[in-house]
């Protein structure tokens, strides 16, 4: 007959006050020695409804850890020890050491000790219950019934694994949310930002019905390299996306290979070519207003057919008429007095007159701008390559890092994208076809930060983020941004997020302020306690929102990413090839 394992050993009692979410407890003596501060513990309690009981068992984290001696507190007591030092049989043996503990889910239990489903406490656990340390098969006895769990880090108080839902966006009935996330990550730099986004998004790939857009402004993931200089950490997206269960594959594409679509992608290149400024269109505002007649011009546009006529398939023959059209145009922007007919007037002779003299390069610009929308040279349309996402559910890390990096945002390129994307979107859904897909944006305070709206392309792609997160997730797509800055981050965005994730280097300030909201005052301080990873080189966040598997009450929580692409697809058998 082979011996039983023994039940793991108290090591706390439930003390006094206590509410059904926060606890008091006693550390017992056999105890003391043990990294206890954001540890996990459970305890059951029986309630009683209606004639029936109800087993519960909650899970709770410890935190507020304080030891007090009585004989040290007292004035007397503490003249003496200024003296002699330890007072024998007082100190450290009359020590007291209390807790406190944070609920994070309460599930309900089968008769066998089964869980059934999640809960919550209605009266506050007894004084005297015992409290248990948690150990990794009890946390996977608790979520293992639940679809899309994943391991993303430790705890770190005493290593056990963090389970996280990660699930794809379709129907409840088919393992998903049944609605698209939105969710946040936000933390200084080496803070660990692309380090949980890159371990989240093989979470995510683990769900073969879900497509993945990564738009990549600096070329961190499209190059694959995180945490870049830190030798403590070793991530590889590409080694985790390629390794899981489902096979899948990482498509990483440059914007010069892939072809823009829009009129207004085209004359924004034509205006950062100085097109309009050779024609005579002067200041930014009147460049602006010249670009925006010539792209209602090229909207109308159409074949022998009668159909709009692509940009791709413009043709030098047509600029003289365009230029025509914009001289006429120069005489309304720029008219002095009234009466002026448009086209009679000087500006419209000198737009002519300026486009004779300098026709040859004109059209030499006019070409190389419709490079960037051909595809005879090899390049994929944009709005295909958002279609492998939403309908063909592949990895897709788009590119588009430029040379002087924070000098010039291409914010004309995220417009075109987020453009194409909707409309592909709103394609999908009047054909009958529901999306399934998450886009996340990395550095995307420099999209919808507060130093965007001094441009008046920032100013656009901000709105047109706000209005693309406010509208896409019921059609099943959902956003993950990765970002520096909080408190001038858009707030129409922030609202509408979810799931928020905060790693280090929010303890002062503005940042501290809505840091503070949205954890609770006990959540900040248990933030405010968080290691230095430039110091430990591990990297610890708060989370909160729907993919705490745990947590059932919205309690935050603690998570210490691992360090390397290996220690993640140990803690997840399940998903990765062996």
């Amino acid at each position: 007959m082979s011996e039983q394992a023994a039940p793991p050993a108290p090591i706390a009692i439930i003390g006094s006050p206590n509410s059904t979410t926060a606890f008091t407890v006693d550390i017992l003596e056999t105890a003391r020695d043990r990294a206890l501060d954001h540890a996990w513990v459970t305890f059951e309690v029986v309630e009683r409804f209606n004639g029936k009981a109800y087993r519960k068992r909650a899970l709770c984290q410890l935190g507020g850890i304080i030891t007090r001696n009585r004989w040290h507190e007292d004035p007397i007591i503490r003249a003496v020890i200024k003296h002699q030092g330890a007072l024998p049989a007082l100190s450290g043996e009359s020590d007291l050491t209390s807790a406190q503990l944070t609920a994070l889910g309460v599930f309900l239990l089968e008769e066998d000790g089964r869980v059934r489903r999640r809960t919550t406490l209605s009266t506050p656990p007894p004084s005297g219950t015992p409290v248990y340390p948690a150990n990794a098969e009890a946390l996977q006895a608790l979520v293992h019934t639940e679809p899309g769990i994943f391991y993303a880090g430790s705890s770190p108080g005493d290593g056990l694994p963090v389970p996280l839902t990660l699930r794809h966006f379709g129907s409840t009935e088919d393992g998903g949310f049944g609605e698209a996330v939105m969710m946040g990550i936000f933390g200084q730099t080496r803070s660990g930002k692309s380090i949980l986004a890159a371990q989240m998004l093989a979470g995510f790939a683990a769900n073969p019905q879900l497509g993945l857009l990564v738009l990549d402004p600096q070329g961190e993931f499209g190059r694959d390299r995180f945490a870049a200089g830190d030798h403590r950490v070793d991530f590889s997206i590409k080694r985790l996306i390629t390794g899981l269960r489902s096979s899948r594959q990482v498509t990483v594409i440059n914007t010069d290979e892939v072809a823009l679509e829009g009129a207004e992608a085209f004359t924004e290149t034509l205006r950062r070519a100085g097109f309009f400024e050779s024609l005579g269109f002067k200041g930014h505002t009147k460049e602006r207003e010249a670009a925006e007649r010539l792209a209602g011009l090229l909207n109308e546009l159409s074949d022998d057919s009668g159909k709009r006529r692509h940009i791709r398939n413009l043709r030098t023959s047509d600029m003289p008429l365009l230029v025509r059209d914009l001289a006429r145009f120069a005489d309304v922007i720029y008219a002095s007095r009234p009466g002026t007919t448009p086209g009679e007037g000087q500006r419209a002779q000198d737009v002519l007159a300026r486009y004779q003299l300098d026709e040859t390069r004109l059209q030499r610009v006019w070409i190389e701008s419709l490079e960037h929308f051909r595809t005879d040279s090899g390049r994929t349309p944009l709005s295909k390559v958002i279609q492998r996402v939403l309908s063909d559910r592949e990895v897709v890390v788009l590119s588009f890092s430029q040379e002087g990096a924070y000098d010039a945002v291409p914010y004309f390129l995220l417009n075109e994208i987020l453009t194409r994307l909707r409309q592909v979107i709103h394609r999908s859904f009047n054909n009958g076809q529901q999306s399934n897909a998450l886009v996340v944006l990395d550095e995307a305070h420099l999209f919808a930060g507060e130093h965007a709206a001094e441009s008046a392309d920032g100013s656009r792609t901000r709105t047109l983020l706000a209005q693309s997160v406010r509208m896409t997730g019921k059609y099943g797509v959902g956003w993950l941004f990765i970002t520096q800055t909080l408190h001038d981050f858009d707030k129409t965005i922030l609202r509408q997020l979810q799931v928020k994730i905060f790693g280090q280097g929010f303890k002062l300030g503005a940042d501290r302020e809505y840091v503070e909201t949205e954890l609770g005052k006990e959540g900040f301080a248990r933030y405010c306690s968080l290691p230095d990873p430039k110091r430990t080189g591990r990297y610890t966040f708060m989370l909160t929102g729907p993919i705490v598997a745990l947590g059932s009450l919205g309690t935050p929580l603690v998570l210490q990413g691992f360090r390397s692409s290996d220690d993640l697809m140990r803690a997840n058998p399940h998903c990765f090839a062996a």
